[in-house]
């Protein structure tokens, strides 16, 4: 493992480290209870807080930043009188096995034992990072649409649930569109399944393009999608349908078959569950899907 720093010169003669008897040895019990509380946070969000807290109990540690798996993950304070050291974590991804670096900055050089301890510390710690990331990796393809890569069923309940609290909780609010492809069944008939799957990639790629940074898509199941937007406004709603449409309708390939979209907004309100909004923006689908399709309303 390395332990190189932008500090020492070397890190092979022990006369640049301070004496071992200038810090007490980590006890059994708080190694323990560094493991126990460690290994008992599988969340990847909140492992990176319960390291920085428990360690610095033991070490002289400032800050801790784990910017490299996301630029939020920053603890403590990392100024530039600190003594840093960088070490490293590994875990497996879709693209096989990556590397991260760890970012430690201490208030003052560490002993030679206190680099032991920081040594059995880390390795747990890259251990859980592993794992959390892993459960992360699965929570997400859980919630994912093998064939389109958009958010399935279960996602799009998870988010909804989620951002039905934060509205609650802020005062704040969001909207829904419902959308329904028209003549995707004759696609099917036709074409077969392969070419109706190349449909529902092609819809999932244009929703994608169409909406904007915070708002999310979902495959709700066959050719039926649904999208989460951060509006609170009908006109602002009309526009993110209007522009969804205009995108369906100027395919070369969906033109050719037929194939457009019927969609049906609602926005939330207050006191309103999942199953509140979701009601009301499939019932203006429904008309639209009564009235002639390849159009949008409003609940």
């Amino acid at each position: 493992m390395d332990f190189s720093t932008t500090i020492y010169d070397s890190t092979e003669d022990n006369n640049y480290y301070p004496s071992s008897k200038a810090a007490p040895t980590l006890s059994a019990n708080a190694f323990n209870n560094f493991v126990l509380e460690l290994l008992s946070t599988i969340e990847l969000e909140s492992l990176g807080a319960v390291y920085h807290r428990q360690l610095a109990n033991f070490l002289p540690l400032e800050g801790l930043s784990l910017t490299d798996l996301d630029t939020r993950w920053v603890y403590g304070n990392s100024p530039h009188t600190c003594h840093p050291i960088t070490l490293q974590v590994s875990y497996h991804s879709l693209q096989g096995t990556e590397c991260s670096n760890v970012y430690y900055y201490f208030t003052r050089p560490l002993t030679i034992d206190q680099r032991q301890i920081l040594e059995q510390c880390h390795c747990i710690f890259a251990r859980q990072v592993a794992h959390a990331i892993e459960l992360m990796r699965m929570r997400q393809m859980a919630t994912k649409d093998v064939l389109t890569g958009l958010g399935n069923r279960s996602g799009f309940e998870q988010s909804i649930d989620r951002v039905i609290s934060q509205s609650t909780r802020n005062h704040g609010t969001f909207a829904l569109l419902m959308i329904d492809l028209d003549n995707f069944k004759s696609v099917n008939d036709n074409h077969g399944h392969r070419e109706g799957d190349k449909v529902l990639v092609t819809v999932a790629s244009l929703l994608t393009q169409s909406l904007r940074n915070g708002d999310e898509a979902f495959r709700f199941g066959g050719d039926e999608f649904c999208c989460i937007l951060d509006c609170s406004q009908q006109q602002q709603l009309a526009s993110a349908a209007a522009r969804i449409q205009k995108n369906i309708n100027s395919s070369h390939y969906l033109t050719k078959l037929q194939v457009s979209c019927s969609i049906g907004g609602a926005i939330f309100r207050d006191g309103e569950d999942a199953h509140n909004i979701f009601d009301r923006a499939d019932a203006a689908l429904y008309k639209v899907k009564e009235n002639g399709k390849n159009s949008y309303q409003a609940a």
